[in-house]
């Protein structure tokens, strides 16, 4: 008898523990984490920037890059920088700005892949940007469809205010849309890069105008319903008129959450909210941002976003943003 009970204790336990195991992986499997990072140049034509030297070259830098595979051998020692941010993070689907084309993503794609770190499904936009040669591109683990590699359209600005001879109009020359299937639930997600704010009024206007163009892209499929991210170097920080845009807080259609708010992350984090630092002023200019369709199919409390620390300025003079979701069953 005392044996038998031996037995049956054993077997509980073993039971008990299998159980535990499978709830976990059950609750890891409703677990989504997505990331946005800005690589800073890692675009081939003008991955010497990442370096310290200027946009556009001259004199014998110039001809020492010029050499032959000298170049490249930068690229890849740039690529394996980035690739190290890129791994730490692991997450499931990843949104990059300021990369390089196909060759080059697929370039880094195997660097990643070399740690360990899979990622079977890529896409990349197709860019207007032929003066810094950079592109946005998608990372995924799971199967990406429907790819638009562009998100068409024109919007009115002013250049100068109060000037309406100065109207100009604007197109988003970095941006696409993926969709892709994760734990029985379909997302879009939008990529973007909108404009520098480095250029004063005009291009502030202009950044507006670009986010004008997002929001009438993505509007019709959050009031279908849909799980609808916008993520990516929205070059405007939380509050300001980009993001209101972007978002649609200055429209009365619905909106789009802010992950960098503080109800995301953890109260001892709070002052790391930040992805980009200029002149000494920290700010958050990368997002990812979420329909509340996406708020609704999360478990309560079941969103959390922090940024990542990297201290390797060769890999970015960004921080990536994290996001995770834990979905409903």
């Amino acid at each position: 008898m005392r044996t038998q009970f031996r037995k049956l204790s054993i077997y509980l336990f073993i039971l008990s523990i299998t159980l535990f195991h499978l709830t976990a992986a059950a609750s890891a499997d409703n677990t989504l984490t997505l990331a946005t990072f800005n690589c800073e140049f890692l675009t081939r034509p003008k991955v010497h920037v990442k370096f310290g030297l200027d946009f556009n070259l001259g004199g014998s830098a110039r001809d020492q890059w010029n050499q032959p595979g000298f170049r490249d051998q930068k690229f890849n020692e740039a690529a394996k920088a980035v690739t190290q941010v890129i791994h730490s993070i692991g997450a499931d689907v990843i949104a990059l700005a300021e990369v390089g084309d196909e060759r080059d993503v697929a370039e880094l794609n195997t660097e990643i892949k070399s740690l360990g770190l899979n990622y079977p499904h890529m896409a990349v936009c197709d860019s207007a940007d032929k003066t810094t040669n950079q592109y946005v591109a998608v990372l995924s683990k799971f199967p990406l469809t429907d790819v638009k590699r562009t998100i068409d359209g024109r919007e009115g600005y002013l250049k100068e205010p109060h000037d309406p001879e100065t109207e100009d109009d604007t197109g988003i020359s970095k941006g696409m849309r993926v969709t892709f299937t994760a734990h029985g639930k379909e997302f879009l997600i939008y990529v973007v890069h909108l404009s520098s704010e480095r250029g004063g009024y005009e291009q502030d206007q202009q950044r507006i105008s670009q986010a004008s163009i997002a929001r009438r892209h993505y509007l019709p499929e959050v009031k279908a319903g849909k799980l609808v991210i916008v993520a990516g170097d929205l070059n405007d920080h939380r509050g300001q008129l980009t993001l209101l845009r972007i978002r649609g807080l200055d429209d009365i259609h619905e909106d789009l959450i802010q992950t960098g708010h503080t109800q995301y992350f953890n109260k001892d984090k709070l002052d790391t909210r930040w992805t980009y630092q200029y002149e000494g002023v920290r700010q958050q200019i990368d997002h990812i941002l979420l329909s509340y369709s996406i708020k609704d199919a999360c478990k309560r409390g079941g969103i959390k976003a922090w940024t990542v620390e990297h201290g390797n300025s060769l890999a970015s003079d960004h921080r990536p943003l994290v996001v995770e979701l834990r979905l409903r069953d």
